[in-house]
């Protein structure tokens, strides 16, 4: 998948590998990830971690047009071996904007017993390409750069978003998007959203069972470096902002790894989507995903 700027978005990724003066790295991975990915690598004195964390997190602030910064903070430094960090942006218009004169306040439930006011983003009388099964509604809203697009998987049922989130698996995401066809829809209401959140991933690899990477004993990072390394902590930030014109979106990730003896997310059918009440989106290139998140 390449991800690179275009006429009608602007998107990069970007990776960097971030190491002690003191790491032994593999003259071979540095090479690999420079190639590859296009990393970064630089070397750093890792005692100044104040110094050298305001470095990192002006590479993470830059590399995501200034929607995610102080994410890199002295504690991510202090006594790690190397950081790696990845960061990626998009921000684009959409193929057809809402026009702001038909945007509206109204309720939101977000759960059984909560609910409030947001502002609802409205279109009227429009073919959108859209599909659904048994349990969700899937608008796919184009950018200008019509190979990226916002996908809204809304649950039939008002609070079936638990249900949604066991239910919607990588095969069942790829049958609905395969099955997107263009369909007349009365009414599209979306919520204006602006939204930015921290998450563990340490804590979320755990729990799907990737547990060796965290073993000093067990995890094998030894095409990294000839020291036996280990991963001691992982974060993961993530920004996204939706409105009338379009999207922008922000995700920033550090993994911080130590050695050994170191310290320690057609037919033409009239329908309405009226997206109430909590739901999963995917803004996807080529339908390959670049950001998940849900709002609720």
């Amino acid at each position: 998948m390449n991800i690179t700027n275009s006429p009608g978005a602007q998107a990069r990724i970007a990776n960097g590998f971030f190491m002690n003066k003191t790491f032994p790295i593999r003259k071979s991975y540095a090479e690999m990830i420079a190639q590859k990915f296009g990393a970064l690598i630089e070397t750093y004195d890792f005692r100044q971690a104040g110094k050298t964390a305001k470095i990192i997190d002006n590479f993470v602030s830059q590399k995501t047009g200034g929607k995610i910064e102080n994410f890199i903070k002295s504690d991510a430094v202090e006594g790690a071996d190397a950081l790696i960090v990845n960061a990626i942006y998009f921000k684009a218009d959409w193929h057809y904007t809402f026009n702001k004169n038909f945007t509206r306040e109204a309720l939101f439930y977000h759960s059984a017993d909560d609910k409030g006011k947001v502002n609802y983003m409205n279109e009227y009388g429009r073919n959108r390409m859209y599909a659904e099964n048994e349990v969700v509604q899937v608008p796919s809203l184009p950018y200008k750069d019509t190979s990226y697009s916002f996908n809204i998987f809304l649950p039939k049922k008002r609070f079936g978003i638990d249900e949604l989130r066991t239910k919607l698996d990588a095969a069942t995401i790829r049958n609905l998007l395969s099955r997107l066809k263009s369909t007349h829809l009365d009414q599209i209401s979306i919520p204006k959203m602006k939204l930015e959140k921290d998450y563990d991933l340490k804590q979320a690899l755990l729990a799907m069972g990737v547990s060796d990477l965290f073993d000093r004993n067990l995890a094998d990072l030894s095409m990294i470096s000839e020291d036996h390394l280990y991963v001691s902590d992982a974060k993961h930030r993530a920004f996204i902002e939706v409105d009338e014109k379009g999207t922008t979106a922000a995700a920033a990730t550090r993994i911080k790894i130590y050695r050994k003896v170191s310290r320690e997310i057609h037919p033409r059918i009239q329908r309405n989507f009226i997206a109430d009440h909590p739901f999963i989106f995917i803004l996807t290139k080529d339908k390959n995903a670049l950001f998940i998140g849900q709002f609720i």
